[in-house]
């Protein structure tokens, strides 16, 4: 299928975007903390967590996730499974936690779920391929069926309880796309586990990376949004699949490679949802991106409108010769 002008120039300004943003400024990114393991087993138990809580601002997701990970010592997969009182554990080894609306004895459900799922299939990682159907259009099926088992899990080792009451901010963890959620952190999480690039890790091959749909914030929506991969104004699960659909036209084997990078202008501030405060002349998608250039013309415009009469005319006579 031949590509318009305006796909060939978006298709190559996410080239550029792939590949100018990779592990060096993994920094402003929670997938970091996978880099401090060596083993496969630690690298899934420390992704759940870190994209467990991967929303709210970049300093407070970090400090969070290391809070978490810091009583679980340097093989997090066998310290889950040797906490014998998950009480006990939010109490002493989680005492003060808070990220915004989460507590300890959230984080404490949380490391909960981990260490029965580890125990229900012999690893995160059988947990969720699993619950892959090859004959499914994307993961979220899986993901459906994956909340359908978590939710079913006996709580009573963790709540006073055998379920999650209804009011619990613990199933702000585990969101269902069935009920439209965009579920960007499970989206997230299966990003690092099933591609493999000098980014990604790659440890789940059962999933096809052709699966997999865009993690979808306000960062990516914003600039999906500005760059026409999609016009929908919510970030929800439809959302999040037409921008998949879209990024697919540019590589149908892998659309979701060009996440992070996307993710990169918004969260170094490049596009701004205010777009008068957007650095659109940085933005490396700038040349395919209707609203960044048209801002950038009216301020060359008004530029030249600004200038003296006499150094407007010798500005013409140089275009024209």
């Amino acid at each position: 299928m031949n590509s318009s002008p305006r796909e060939s120039l978006l298709r190559d300004r996410l080239e550029e975007l792939y590949r100018t943003y990779g592990p060096e400024t993994t920094s402003s990114d929670p997938i970091v903390f996978l880099s401090r393991y060596e083993s496969d087993e630690d690298r899934e138990v420390v992704g759940w967590i870190a994209s467990a809580f991967a929303y709210g601002r970049v300093e407070t997701i970090q400090d969070s996730v290391g809070r978490i990970l810091e009583p679980l010592g340097s093989h997090p997969a066998r310290a889950l499974d040797r906490i014998g009182d998950f009480r006990e554990f939010a109490r002493e080894s989680l005492s003060g936690f808070r990220h915004r609306f989460h507590g300890a004895q959230d984080a404490a459900l949380l490391l909960f779920v981990i260490a029965r799922a580890r125990s229900k299939a012999g690893s995160v990682r059988r947990f969720f391929e699993e619950a892959f159907r090859p004959e499914e259009r994307d993961i979220g099926g899986l993901l459906s069926r994956v909340v359908a088992q978590i939710t079913a899990f006996d709580f009573r080792p963790i709540l006073c309880r055998r379920r999650i009451s209804s009011g619990s901010p613990a199933h702000f963890f585990f969101p269902d796309p069935a009920r439209g959620s965009a579920c960007k952190r499970w989206n997230l999480y299966l990003r690092w586990m099933v591609r493999r690039d000098r980014l990604d890790y790659g440890l789940w091959p059962g999933i096809p990376t052709d699966r997999l749909v865009m993690p979808t914030d306000t960062h990516i929506h914003l600039v999906s949004r500005r760059l026409g991969l999609t016009r929908r104004k919510s970030a929800d699960w439809k959302t999040a699949r037409e921008i998949t659909d879209r990024l697919a036209r540019f590589d149908p084997t892998d659309p979701v490679r060009f996440d992070y990078a996307l993710c990169r202008i918004g969260i170094f501030g490049v596009c701004r949802t205010d777009l008068q405060r957007s650095r659109c002349g940085e933005c490396l998608a700038l040349q395919a991106c209707p609203a960044g250039r048209r801002r950038i013309d009216s301020l060359n415009h008004l530029f030249i409108d600004r200038l003296p009469v006499a150094a407007t005319s010798r500005r013409n006579q140089t275009m024209i010769q």
